[in-house]
C-alpha cells in the first residue's frame, strides 16, 4: 500500500505524460528568451521521474551537462555537517569557540552552529567587491572571517551570510583534522555515487557557462569557471548535474544506509534541518525587513511566500537560476537549472507552479 507521500508522485511515476505541459512551458520559455537555457528534473524517493533540458539557438544544452549551483551549496554542505551533530561531536547550541580560538572574544563567544546554519550568527560576509577585485584563496576568506567583528549580537537578526559556511569548514578542519572538501565528498556526494564537484574542469563533462545581465559575459564566465572552480567556496561553490541533485533530494527523503549509517542524514535530522529555527527573528529579506523563517541550511519558501506545497517544504536557490525543492508531504523532489546570474524567476516559478497541478495539488 502506497504511503501519504509516496501517493501523489505515484502519479506522476505511473504516467510522466502529467508533466507534458510543464516541459512545453520551458521549452517556450527558453524560445522567448525568459532565460537562455533551463533543465528540469521531477523525482522522488525513489529516483528521477522524468527530466528534459531545453537550450537556444546560442546554446544547446543537455540533461547531463554540469551547471554552477551556487548557493544550493548550502544545504548539501549543511547535511554534512549535520552529520558530526549526529555523531555527537558538536551541539547546535554549543559556543563554536569551544573549536575556534578565534571566537573566544565578547559576543562572538555566543555565536553557535545553529546561528551560522540559520544566518543569525552576525558574521559578516566577505564584501563581493573584494572578491571581484582582488580574487581572494578560500583560506584568506577564512582568515579574514575569522578574524571580523560581528555585525549583530549573535541570534538577534537575520542576515544573508555565505561567510558562515566558511566558518562551520574551519570547524569541520578542526574536528575532524580532514580537509572540508574531501569531508564532503567522503560523508556524502561518494555514498550517493553524486558527480557533484567543486572544480567540474577535471570530471570531463560539459559545463554549462554562467551569463551575466547588465555586466560583461567574459567576466562572469571567468569568476564561474576559472576563480570559483579553483576556489572551492564551502557556501556556494558546487557544479552539479539533474541526477545529481534528485539523488540528494531522493535519499533525503528516504536515507540510503552506507557502512553503517544513514546517508545524507536520518530521517529525524532531516526533519530537524526543516524546522523553522528563527521563532520571529527579523531581518532584511528579498529586500524588505519582516521575519524570517529558516531551517537549518534551508529555507522554508511556503512560510514566506505564496507558493504551492507543504509546509514542511525546504528549498534552496543559487544567484546562477538553480533551485532544489522538497516538499516532504508529497513526496516531491523538484530541480531547476538555467545559466543567468541573478535570472527572472518566473520561468522557475511557473514550472513549480505546474508540477503540483499535475500531482493534483493546485
Amino acid at each position: 500500500m502506497l504511503t501519504n507521500e509516496r501517493r501523489a508522485t505515484a502519479k506522476l511515476r505511473d504516467d510522466p505524460t502529467r508533466l507534458d505541459a510543464v516541459y512545453a512551458r520551458l521549452r517556450e520559455d527558453v524560445t522567448n528568451g525568459v532565460v537562455p537555457t533551463a533543465a528540469l528534473a521531477i523525482g522522488d524517493a525513489d529516483g528521477q521521474i522524468r527530466a528534459e533540458a531545453a537550450g537556444g539557438r546560442r546554446r544547446q544544452v543537455t540533461t547531463d551537462d554540469y551547471f554552477f549551483l551556487a548557493s544550493v551549496t548550502k544545504p548539501i554542505f549543511a547535511t554534512a555537517f549535520m552529520q558530526l551533530v549526529e555523531d555527537g561531536l558538536v551541539g547546535l547550541d554549543d559556543p563554536i569557540a569551544n573549536w575556534l580560538p578565534e571566537f573566544d572574544d565578547g559576543h562572538k563567544r555566543l555565536v553557535t552552529a545553529r546561528q551560522l546554519l540559520t544566518h543569525t550568527s552576525g558574521v559578516p560576509d566577505y564584501p563581493l567587491e573584494e572578491v571581484a577585485r582582488d580574487r581572494p584563496s578560500v583560506e584568506k576568506q577564512t582568515r579574514v572571517t575569522l578574524a571580523a567583528t560581528l555585525l549583530a549580537e549573535p541570534g538577534t537578526r537575520y542576515e544573508y551570510c555565505s561567510s558562515s559556511y566558511l566558518v562551520l569548514a574551519a570547524m569541520i578542519e578542526r574536528i575532524t583534522s580532514k580537509r572540508y572538501r574531501a569531508f564532503l565528498h567522503e560523508r556524502i556526494l561518494d555514498p550517493l555515487d553524486m558527480r557533484t564537484t567543486f572544480d567540474p574542469r577535471r570530471a570531463g563533462r560539459r559545463i554549462v557557462p554562467v551569463e551575466g545581465v547588465g555586466v560583461d559575459n567574459a567576466i562572469v564566465r571567468f569568476l564561474m569557471l576559472r576563480y570559483l572552480a579553483g576556489t572551492a567556496l564551502p557556501g556556494g561553490g558546487l557544479f552539479g548535474t539533474l541526477e545529481d541533485l534528485i539523488r540528494f533530494g531522493a535519499a533525503t527523503l528516504r536515507p540510503r544506509r552506507v557502512d553503517g549509517r544513514d546517508i545524507p542524514s536520518s530521517s529525524e535530522t532531516f526533519a530537524l534541518m526543516g524546522e523553522d529555527q528563527l521563532n520571529g527573528v527579523t531581518g532584511l529579506y528579498d529586500g524588505e525587513e519582516r521575519e524570517v523563517h529558516h531551517g537549518l541550511g534551508w529555507g522554508k519558501p511556503t512560510l514566506m511566500h505564496d507558493l504551492p506545497g507543504s509546509p514542511r517544504v525546504v528549498s534552496h536557490g543559487g544567484a546562477s537560476g538553480t533551485r532544489l525543492w522538497i516538499d516532504p508531504d508529497a513526496g516531491l523532489v523538484f530541480v531547476y537549472f538555467t545559466n543567468r546570474w541573478s535570472a527572472d524567476r518566473s520561468s522557475e516559478t511557473a514550472a513549480l507552479a505546474g508540477t503540483y497541478r499535475a500531482l493534483g495539488a493546485g
